[in-house]
C-alpha cells in the first residue's frame, strides 16, 4: 500500500484531537446553567442572565487576540498557535472547576479563548498543508470529527455531571483536552514551514483584505449571523428543558438530546464534499438556512422530547453543512501565505457572534421567556438567503 502523505497524517492527528477537545468543550453545556444556579443561588432569570454573560466572557477576548494569533500564525507557524489555543483551554478549564463564586468564574470562563481558538487554527493549519483538490474533502474530516465530539461531549457531560457532581467534569475537561495537545505537538508536522521564507501580512493588512473582496466579507457575515443564532441557544438549553417539568435527570437528558444534535451535524459534514459537488455553493447554502431558520422556530413551540427530538435532527444536519461550506469559500479565495491571517478575522465575525448572542440570550429570556430565543435565532437564518444570492455570485467551479 502507498503510504499516507504528509497532509493524510496531519489531517488524522488533527481530526482526532479536534474530536477529543470538541468532546471536552461541549460537556460544558448540559450543566453549566445548572451550576451557575446552584453557585450563585439566582433565580431562573437572573441564572439565564449570568450564564449568557459567562457563556460570552471567552469570546469577549478572544475578539482581540484571534485575528493577532492567525496573524502571528502566518509568522511563526500555524501549528503553534493551534498548541497555545489547546493548552490555553485546558488551563481555564481547571480554574473554572475551582470557582468559589460567580465572579470567579465568569473570570476564568474569560480566559477559554485568550489564546484563539482550536477549531480556526486546525483548520488553518489543515488547509496550508493540503492540496487545493482536497481541501473540501479534508475540511468535511474536521468538520466531522468536530461534530463528533458535539456528540460525545454533551452526553457524557451530562451524565458524569447528574453521577458524580459538576466540578469534576470541569477537570476531566483540562485532562482530555491537554491530551489533544500532545497529540498535535507530536504528530503533526507543519510541512517545510521553518524551510520557507513567508510574507508577513499585518492584522490591519488582513483585514483591508478580507473587505476589498466581496465574497470573503459574506463569508465573514455569514459566520456572524450563523454563531449569533447557535450561540443564544446554549446558555439557555437546559433551562428550556427544565422548564418542560419532564420526569427526568434534566442535565442527562439534555446531554442526549445534544447528542442526537451533534450526531446528525457530524453525518451532515462528512457528507459535505458530495453535496458540494453535486449542488453547488449557493443553492446548498439556500437549503440549509431554510432547514435551520423552520427547525429553530419550531423547537420554541414543542413541548414533547420526541418533536424536539425530530426537530434536533433536521437542525443539526443542516447546521453541520455550514462550517465547512464557509471555510472552503474562505480557504479557495484566500492566497496560502495569508489563510491564517484571514481565518483569524474570519473566526472574528464569528466571535462577535458568540459574544452578542450568549450576552443578549439571556435578556431575551428575561424579555419574552424561556422559548423565545429559538425564535429570534431562527429569524436572524434567514438574513444569509440574500446574502448568498446577493453576494455570492461565482461559479461552482471556483468553490
Amino acid at each position: 500500500m502507498k503510504p499516507p502523505e504528509i497532509w493524510q497524517k496531519n489531517l488524522l492527528a488533527l481530526a482526532v484531537s479536534q474530536f477529543f477537545y470538541r468532546a471536552g468543550t461541549r460537556s460544558l453545556i448540559p450543566f453549566l446553567p445548572l451550576f451557575i444556579h446552584d453557585l450563585g443561588k439566582t433565580s431562573i432569570v437572573s441564572t439565564a442572565i449570568w450564564s449568557g454573560w459567562i457563556f460570552a466572557a471567552p469570546f469577549i477576548v478572544s475578539f482581540f487576540t484571534t485575528p493577532l494569533w492567525g496573524s502571528f500564525g502566518d509568522k511563526f507557524g500555524r501549528k503553534l498557535m493551534t498548541l497555545l489555543a489547546v493548552f490555553g483551554f485546558a488551563v481555564s478549564q481547571f480554574l473554572m472547576g475551582i470557582s468559589a463564586d460567580l465572579t470567579q468564574l465568569l473570570l476564568f470562563a474569560s480566559l477559554q479563548e485568550m489564546m484563539g481558538g482550536f477549531y480556526p487554527a486546525a483548520v488553518s493549519l489543515a488547509a496550508s498543508n493540503t492540496p487545493k483538490e482536497k481541501t473540501a474533502y479534508a475540511l468535511g474530516i474536521l468538520q466531522f470529527a468536530n461534530g463528533s465530539g458535539n456528540v460525545v461531549g454533551p452526553i457524557i457531560g451530562g451524565v458524569l455531571a447528574d453521577l458524580f457532581g459538576y466540578r469534576d467534569v470541569f477537570f476531566l475537561i483540562a485532562v482530555t483536552v491537554a491530551l489533544s495537545g500532545i497529540l498535535v505537538l507530536f504528530f503533526v508536522e507543519e510541512e517545510n514551514f521553518g524551510q520557507q521564507k513567508h510574507f508577513y501580512y499585518s492584522f490591519i493588512n488582513n483585514w483591508k483584505h478580507l473587505f476589498s473582496k466581496r465574497v470573503l466579507l459574506s463569508c465573514g457575515l455569514f459566520l456572524l449571523i450563523y454563531s449569533l443564532s447557535v450561540s443564544m441557544l446554549r446558555p439557555t438549553f437546559s433551562l428550556f428543558i427544565q422548564s418542560l417539568h419532564l420526569q427526568a435527570q434534566t442535565s442527562t437528558l439534555t446531554g442526549i438530546l445534544l447528542g442526537v444534535y451533534g450526531g446528525t451535524s457530524a453525518v451532515a459534514s462528512a457528507m459535505f464534499g458530495k453535496f458540494h459537488q453535486r449542488f453547488g455553493i449557493k443553492s446548498l447554502t439556500v437549503f440549509t438556512v431554510l432547514v435551520a431558520s423552520l427547525s429553530s422556530i419550531l423547537i420554541a413551540a414543542s413541548s414533547t422530547i420526541g418533536m424536539i427530538s425530530v426537530l434536533l435532527i433536521l437542525s443539526g444536519f443542516s447546521l453541520g453543512l455550514i462550517l465547512p461550506l464557509i471555510y472552503t469559500l474562505l480557504t479557495n479565495n484566500t492566497e496560502r501565505d495569508r489563510k491564517a491571517g484571514v481565518f483569524g478575522i474570519g473566526s472574528s465575525f464569528q466571535i462577535i457572534g458568540n459574544l452578542v448572542g450568549s450576552a443578549f440570550s439571556g435578556l431575551i429570556v428575561a424579555s419574552c421567556g424561556i422559548s423565545a430565543p429559538f425564535i429570534v435565532a431562527g429569524l436572524l437564518f434567514l438574513f444569509v438567503i440574500p446574502i448568498s444570492i446577493l453576494e455570492l455570485k461565482m461559479k461552482t467551479s471556483s468553490t
